[in-house]
């Protein structure tokens, strides 16, 4: 059974000590305290990193959804018009050619 202090715990999750520090506080990572050093177990560390990249992979299945349902919301209230006159005048827009206005006072060169 392998026991980490708080920097080889952060090594071996790659990330910063007061990291690791704030997860033990926080109840996430299970951990004791001896004396003055926090002592983690391999198992509870790797129980932790199991949780944290569930974590990540809900949070990101989350936000994919949520474009999906705003770029449904966009496309739908770009279809739907409620007056015939509105749509015939926002496709006129659309389609008309862009023409710049070329100054009075301009030069060919």
């Amino acid at each position: 059974m392998n026991t980490f202090d708080v920097n080889e715990a952060a090594e071996y999750c790659k990330c910063h000590p007061e990291t690791i520090r704030q997860h033990i506080r926080q109840g996430r990572l299970v951990a004791s305290k001896p004396g003055r050093k926090y002592c983690i177990k391999q198992s509870a560390l790797d129980a932790f990193l199991v949780s944290q990249e569930n974590c990540q992979l809900q949070a990101s299945l989350i936000s994919r959804s949520e474009k999906k349902c705003q770029y449904t919301k966009e496309r739908t209230e770009s279809i739907t018009l409620t007056l015939p006159h509105k749509a015939a005048k926002e496709l006129d827009n659309r389609l008309a050619p862009k023409t710049r206005k070329k100054p009075k006072n301009s030069t060919i060169k």
